[in-house]
């Protein structure tokens, strides 16, 4: 989440009131030239945008004053199941989902609708507990992804997590995972869903693809998009489980947030452009413009994830 000029609200009282500004809530310009003073004092890009840095240094959480400047959201649908007292639960669509929760101060507490999905990768391995508690343990605060889904062994072909999906917090609940963007609402109101996967591979002169941190991927888990995106052409392929279970999660996240239109974002995107540039970074998403079902990479122009595999499209255009 970020604040720049234009928002209101109680975070833009909080922001004033430590840079020791007239407090009116209304994030005008000298609030933006406050924040721009402050950031070059500090050593940070002068944009008079509070982004997590900026923040973080002025010493506030700007998440906790969500509860009150978004107060408006709307009543979500149930679960399929009661899920309260149950480690995993079964969804309509015969997914199962096994919960595996972070810790309560590592994401947001509040009830808020949501009209974003976005779909990432995990730049990482195939196991989605592990990732889960790599978020749990590290200091970045609260950054993670409401879902991860596993992946199969780029080491041993392991394939107990393929397709294994994960809950990190219960539905409704949020944490940053979109860094820096250009709506304050991104990210309180959206759905992360990680996919376990290196992300973009680099083919050396020994035939072999490499990760980008020097780890072999086999030949049978690469994928080889047929053009470059984002500079690269090959990346660590998207198993079929992986595919389907995300599928069928996209379907049961859509059934609890009925605010979240399948048909706008990356699927409308699809029918007029090559999935290059439908999956690629838009200024309509950065700005929070565009709802629907989204990837990171089309508000981020240094991603790579998702990338556009063939059969990842075909899902999506399925929907």
């Amino acid at each position: 989440m970020v604040l720049k000029k234009g928002d209101k609200g109680s975070a833009v009282k909080k922001l004033q009131e430590l840079l020791k500004l007239t407090v009116d809530g209304d994030f005008g310009p000298g609030t933006e030239v406050a924040v721009r003073n402050y950031q070059k004092s500090k050593g940070l890009l002068a944009d008079g945008v509070v982004g997590a840095k900026t923040a973080e240094m002025i010493g506030f959480k700007i998440e906790d004053y969500l509860s009150t400047d978004l107060s408006k959201s709307t009543a979500l649908r149930p679960a399929s199941v009661d899920t309260s007292s149950q480690t995993k639960y079964v969804t309509t669509e015969g997914l199962t989902i096994n919960k595996f929760y972070l810790a309560t101060d590592e994401y947001i507490n509040a009830n808020i609708a949501k009209t974003w999905l976005f779909l990432h990768h995990t730049a990482g391995g195939h196991d989605p507990y592990s990732t889960v508690k790599q978020w749990d343990n590290d200091t970045r605060g609260r950054i993670a992804t409401q879902y991860v889904i596993g992946n199969k062994s780029a080491t041993n072909g392991d394939t107990k997590f393929d397709g294994t999906v994960v809950e990190c917090f219960p539905n409704g609940n949020w944490a940053y995972h979109l860094g820096d963007n250009g709506s304050s609402h991104l990210h309180p109101e959206s759905i992360g869903i990680e996919i376990c996967s290196y992300g973009y591979l680099e083919k050396k002169a020994d035939g072999k693809f490499y990760t980008y941190v020097g780890s072999v991927v086999p030949s049978d888990q690469v994928c080889d998009l047929g053009f470059k995106f984002n500079g690269h052409q090959y990346y660590h392929k998207y198993t079929d489980a992986q595919i389907e279970s995300t599928r069928k999660l996209i379907i049961e996240i859509v059934r609890r947030n009925p605010g979240i239109n399948v048909q706008n974002g990356l699927k409308q995107w699809l029918k007029t452009e090559t999935p290059a540039v439908a999956f690629g970074y838009k200024d309509d998403a950065y700005f929070g413009r565009v709802k629907g079902v989204l990837t990171h990479t089309n508000v981020r122009k240094d991603k790579t994830d998702c990338h556009p595999q063939s059969n990842l499209v075909q899902m999506i255009n399925s929907l």
